[in-house]
């Protein structure tokens, strides 16, 4: 199926659209992915963060509760005299802290005396507050929380590692997770007689956390061994307290840099191990504890399964592909209307051009539109014109150049090229009839003298002259050629006798015998002439033209200024001086 210029400028504008139209939105496609993916880790980081200063809001908050209730006068006379009013008090105070927070598992106040002896202790049994008293209060001193507070200054807090609860007697903090903050209580000489203790249930604290979170959002805390402590399957926190270890690193390796504190923050798509199948874009950020704690460091991380964020790019990619089908239909129909209207005066131009030949002149272009095809209307009669002129001066060029091509640009003679087509004509003429000819190889004395004394411009002029001396002595039938430099070649056809040769040999030597004027000065000249004959001295051109040029060079060396045959049949070969 053969198809126009109209189907094809039709189907190249739709292929055009189809490809830009596709492209664009492939690239909208593919920059929305992008684009999404960016905004869910910029996102998740933003969140990752505003956790983490959640968490250091609640730990300041918490510290804040310690300092109110270390600086009670009540924590202060409980812990140096043995009146209950005062540990009533502040049991009454550590009973409505517990209530404003319900994330407080337990509150209690610890002697650094006894060897730590609780004082005063609230606990939280399920939904009740139950006071610890008497011989349920327990020593205390053996815990880092302890011994690690009474270290401190007045308003600073301790943090202990976050642990699995298994203090003996710690009600509804028994077995779960929590962390102790506590504060030194100190006597007037600033000296720390005892220290305030909270027990916080983080899973409390946890769910707070993730409350307002997306629901496909992952929440991820480890501590600073890498240790699990959030997790979306609970079977894999606190690892260590079961005696094995499922660390952050393990799952997620790129979080390696955070745990050992080379990153701060850290973004990623994470498509091995157990995400393999279901990629996840996550979000890690290195938390430092800013109190004195066992918890030197917290690695906080969110996760959001990337097909959630690429499920808004495939909804937008189906409008792109609608639109993209829209624009393509559009654009074909276009297609066709340009085709139409570029083609229909194209073709009518056509039909004009096509009775176009040299010397007519195109009779229905349509030259008087005043678009581009007006234009190219116009450019075919100019060209119809030009084109005429054009040959005119390219048969002329010809023939200049057939002549230079065969005529020496100097003298004006017939160049190499040029004899060697007349003597091969005149040797098939020969062979072919048995006429005999005879060829005179020409050297011209002395002209290195003449052009190392008057230049190359006077050797010139000598040339000239010996062209024309040589044109004149020389019938209208023979040729005369110049073969290069100071060399020259006569071709005698039908010579009668060799004397007739010897003639016009001695009429070529006297033709240069008077001497050449240049610039008021006189150029001698000679000839050394080898001559051969057909068919005595060869039957090729390449052997008369071999002999002739032996002979010449034969006569030079013996004096020049004269010739010799070649062939010593007949009439004498010495050379004739002049």
């Amino acid at each position: 199926m053969k198809f126009g210029i109209a189907g094809k400028l039709g189907l190249l504008l739709a292929g055009v659209s189809m490809l830009a139209s596709g492209l664009t939105g492939f690239y909208a496609y593919q920059a929305s992915r992008s684009m999404l993916v960016e905004s869910a880790k910029a996102e998740l980081l933003t969140t990752t963060n505003v956790l983490g200063r959640r968490i250091g809001q609640s730990r300041e908050e918490i510290s804040r509760n310690l300092q109110v209730l270390a600086g009670h006068p009540a924590a202060l006379a409980a812990l140096q005299g043995n009146n209950t009013t005062p540990e009533d008090q502040i049991a009454t105070l550590f009973e409505r802290m517990m209530h404003a927070n319900p994330s407080y598992f337990q509150i209690r106040l610890i002697s650094a005396s006894d060897n730590g002896l609780e004082r005063v202790r609230v606990d939280r049994a399920g939904d009740r507050l139950l006071r610890v008293r008497g011989d349920d209060l327990q020593e205390k001193a053996h815990f880092s929380y302890v011994s690690g507070t009474l270290k401190l200054s007045a308003g600073t807090t301790y943090l202990s590692r976050i642990v699995i609860n298994h203090e003996r007697g710690a009600h509804s903090g028994l077995d779960q997770p929590s962390v102790i903050l506590a504060t030194p209580v100190v006597d007037d000489m600033g000296r720390a007689v005892g220290a305030m203790v909270i027990n916080v249930d983080l899973n409390g604290v946890f769910a707070t956390l993730t409350a307002d979170l997306p629901r496909d959002y992952e929440l991820f805390l480890a501590n600073r061994n890498g240790d699990y402590l959030i997790h979306p399957d609970p079977t894999q926190t606190f690892g260590f307290d079961k005696g094995r270890r499922v660390l952050i690193q393990d799952e997620f390796p790129v979080t390696a840099s955070i745990v050992n504190g080379k990153e701060a923050r850290l973004l990623a798509e994470v498509r091995d191990g157990r995400y393999t199948d279901a990629p996840v874009v996550a979000a890690f950020i290195s938390n430092k504890v800013r109190v004195t704690s066992d918890e030197d460091r917290l690695t906080l991380g969110l996760a959001q399964p990337l097909a959630a964020v690429l499920a808004q790019a495939d909804r937008l990619g189906s409008v792109v592909l609608q639109m993209v089908a829209g624009l393509f239909l559009v654009c074909l129909l276009l297609a066709v209307l340009v085709a139409r209207a570029v083609t229909r005066p194209i073709n009518s131009m056509s039909t004009a051009v096509q009775h176009f030949a040299y010397g007519h002149a195109i009779a229905t272009l349509p030259v008087e539109r005043q678009d581009e095809i007006g234009v190219l209307a116009r450019s075919f009669s100019h060209m119809q014109e030009e084109i005429r002129q054009q040959l005119e001066a390219l048969q002329a060029n010809r023939k200049e150049l057939e002549h230079l091509a065969r005529h020496d640009v100097l003298t004006g003679l017939p160049n190499r090229r040029a004899f060697q087509e007349r003597l091969e004509q005149t040797l098939v003429r020969a062979q072919r009839s048995g006429e005999r000819f005879a060829l005179l190889f020409i050297d011209v004395d002395n002209f290195k003298g003449i052009n190392d004394r008057w230049g190359h411009e006077g050797g010139d002029a000598a040339l000239k002259i010996v062209a024309l001396r040589l044109t004149s002595a020389t019938r209208k039938a023979d040729a005369v050629a110049r073969m290069g430099g100071d060399e020259f070649v006569v071709l005698l056809e039908n010579p009668t006798h060799r004397d007739d040769i010897v003639v016009i040999a001695e009429k070529l030597l006297e033709s240069v015998r008077s001497p050449i004027l240049y610039e008021g000065q006189e150029m001698q000249v000679g000839f050394s002439i080898g001559i051969s004959q057909y068919p005595d001295d060869g039957n090729t051109a390449a052997q008369l033209l071999s002999r002739a040029d032996h002979a010449m060079y034969e006569i030079k060396a013996a004096g020049r200024n004269g010739f010799r045959f070649s062939s010593s049949k007949g009439v004498p070969t010495n050379p004739t001086p002049l």
